[in-house]
């Protein structure tokens, strides 16, 4: 009876089953893409090579560019650390195209595309498995080419890029992905520069927006893991051409990047409205480069946007006050509290801080208070009760101070002499 029942649920299954259509033959990749197998100790892996001439461009930007990277260009992406890790002559330019975004133990970089300066070429790389279980033989065939750069190159794969290879590293092969010296991820000085003038800093934007690159077919980034299990499971690999052009655009782009980030950091006069100037200001300041900062940075004022013209002043006059030179931040502040607003009510403020402890002027210190609690009387903005309180302080202490001195000093000394007694217990008010 069992026997009998079984059999009629087969031939059952069988009656209502559609027929299954017939799957379309497996094309070889290499059919497709110009490459070859590479033998390694865990099985052969697919490796498509381009080669491009140096002086060729992506976009407006000669890939050339990125191997004329200037002493104080290298100190800046390093922040002034390890400067004399950047060399890009023996750089690893690095990107994956992976079957998600989340990372993890169950995401794979199926397609890994890795390039370096040979010469007067530019030689790319992609390194692709057919199924993962050839993704042994990829990583093998990758760990080769990863040793022998000291510099690793990437546009965010400090957060997602390396961290996936190592994932897969450890998952697959059982050993660790060994570090280069310098891993230099372009995404972090992309947004330090351009977050305030651009809607985005992926990769895609900067390229579109900066280096001028349009691409007509490109693959959406979002396609691509479909196309790949696509691939695995029906055997089309016709798609991939575009995956694989997707992934040779996205090295290409993040060679002109560096090569632009030179030319920035170069000639940061020539570049100042097209970058965040006051970000760019930090940078050479934390770079120990406060000097040069100082003297771009002026010559740069009247090409920066009006709106952004006063907060670039604010930190110039910050920036000159560290170093020492009082007047010119002072001359700064004067400009900034001519206008109207935060920046006027922060430059009246530290005017009267200037006034009051280093020149004893407390007849002018009480004006520059006297206008910042006017600024705050009319501002728009939502004021907080305390620093509204701290101006009032800081102006009756002045009062006191000014009645102060005109009644030990006669009337022709004017209300301007020096205070005999030093301040410098309120030198932080």
């Amino acid at each position: 009876m069992p026997g009998d029942l079984a059999s009629k649920l087969r031939q059952w299954n069988a009656a209502g089953r559609a027929p299954r259509p017939p799957r379309e033959p497996r094309a070889a990749i290499e059919h497709v893409l110009p490459g070859r197998y590479e033998a390694t100790s865990h099985g052969e892996c697919f490796v498509v090579e381009r080669r491009y001439p140096v002086d060729s461009t992506q976009g407006r930007v000669a890939l050339r560019s990125a191997l004329q990277l200037s002493a104080r260009a290298r100190h800046l992406l390093t922040r002034g650390q390890e400067s004399e890790s950047i060399d890009p002559a023996r750089a690893l330019f690095l990107d994956t195209e992976t079957t998600g975004l989340a990372g993890g133990t169950g995401t794979y970089a199926f397609l890994v595309g890795a390039g370096y300066f040979d010469g007067a070429e530019f030689c790319l790389r992609q390194y692709f498995m057919r199924h993962p279980s050839e993704e042994a033989a990829l990583l093998a065939a990758m760990a080769e080419l990863l040793a022998r750069f000291p510099l690793w190159v990437t546009f965010n794969g400090k957060t997602f890029d390396v961290p996936l290879l190592e994932t897969r590293f450890l998952v697959t092969r059982r050993e660790r992905l060994s570090p280069p010296a310098f891993h230099l991820d372009l995404l972090h000085p992309a947004r330090r520069l351009w977050r305030t003038r651009l809607p985005s800093c992926a990769l895609g934007s900067l390229e579109r927006l900066l280096l001028g690159v349009q691409r007509l077919e490109d693959v959406p980034a979002w396609t691509i893991p479909g196309l790949y299990f696509e691939y695995v499971r029906q055997g089309r690999c016709e798609p991939l051409a575009g995956v694989f052009a997707h992934n040779a655009e996205d090295l290409l782009s993040l060679v002109a990047l560096l090569g632009l980030l030179g030319a920035i950091f170069d000639e940061p006069t020539a570049h100042a409205h097209r970058v965040d100037p006051i970000a760019l200001l930090r940078l050479f300041t934390q770079a120990g480069l406060a000097t040069e900062a100082a003297g771009w940075c002026s010559a740069s004022l009247e090409r920066v946007p009006p709106t952004e013209r006063r907060g670039l002043q604010w930190e110039m006059a910050l920036l000159l006050r560290r170093a020492g030179d009082r007047e010119g931040a002072v001359a700064l502040w004067q400009q900034l509290a001519a206008g109207s607003g935060p920046w006027a009510l922060a430059a009246q403020v530290e005017l009267a801080k200037h006034y009051e402890h280093h020149r004893r002027d407390y007849l002018a210190a009480t004006r520059a208070a006297e206008a910042a609690l006017a600024v705050l009387s009319v501002a728009p903005w939502p004021v907080p009760p305390q620093q509204r309180e701290e101006l009032q302080r800081r102006l009756g202490r002045l009062h006191y101070r000014l009645a102060r001195q005109r009644a030990l000093r006669p009337a022709s000394a004017g209300d301007c002499a020096p205070d005999a007694q030093p301040a410098a217990r309120e030198a932080a008010s």
